[in-house]
């Protein structure tokens, strides 16, 4: 199958390189009417998960994003850990969401992303501080999205959601039935929008995804999920 890491961080150079904006999606009105909570911590946290052509989705769905929404994201992405520095300015450049490396001990923010660390396990302690350790990912994954998902719903539980974006293989299928179990949905990248389905397909085909778009039709459903929230 090869490793979906190798092929992945060279095609940073192109999202770099990309002038185009994209049009932004509308804030609902429950939400514009609801306080900003930006910068503070999340109380929801959303996992953006992905592999090969993973970055170019990603980014799709963040610059439709509106800012503003009572949410954190982390971001699990495959890819050589030589790109990991450049992984957030590819990816957010166009955005109105902050992408940013982990911050051992700080909160997953309202309002963010954070890239989950490549070469080494982030979990979450009680009070929701994120910790790195020196203990890698476990294999064959950098880094495990199963892992990631078991960290995240043990410690957010039902206030936290799984995207799955294109990608190579089934990394995310292990700990879907776990993530579902504590009331979290986990949505997928449609197939014939990714540059590689067999992620996403896998977790549609184990019946775990409840939702499957492309990545703008991916951040609207957030919208109108989070607005339904708040209404």
């Amino acid at each position: 199958m090869g490793d979906p890491a190798v092929a992945v961080g060279p095609s940073l150079e192109a999202l770099l390189s990309d002038a185009q904006r994209p049009a932004r999606l509308d804030l609902p009105r429950a939400l514009a009417d609801t306080p900003l909570v930006a910068g503070e911590p999340a109380r929801q946290v959303w996992l953006l998960a992905a592999s090969l052509g993973g970055p170019a989705a990603v980014k799709a769905f963040l610059d439709a994003l509106p800012g503003g929404l009572p949410v954190g994201f982390i971001y699990a992405q495959h890819i050589d850990p030589t790109f990991e520095t450049a992984l957030p300015q590819a990816v957010g450049r166009h955005s109105q969401w902050p992408v940013n490396l982990a911050r051992p001990g700080d909160a997953v923010r309202a309002g963010e992303v954070v890239v989950v660390p490549i070469s080494h396990e982030l979990s979450f302690a009680e009070d929701g501080a994120m910790l790195v350790g020196e203990r890698p990912w476990p294999e064959p994954y950098s880094p495990s999205i199963d892992q990631v998902m078991l960290n995240l719903a043990q410690h957010y539980g039902a206030q936290c959601g799984v995207i799955a974006f294109s990608g190579m293989g089934s990394d995310g299928s292990a700990a879907a039935a776990y993530v579902r179990r504590q009331g979290a949905p986990i949505w997928t990248q449609r197939g014939d929008s990714c540059a590689c389905a067999s992620m996403p397909d896998s977790l549609r085909e184990g019946g775990y995804s409840t939702f499957s778009a492309d990545p703008r039709e991916l951040a609207q459903a957030l919208v109108n999920h989070l607005a339904e929230q708040c209404a």
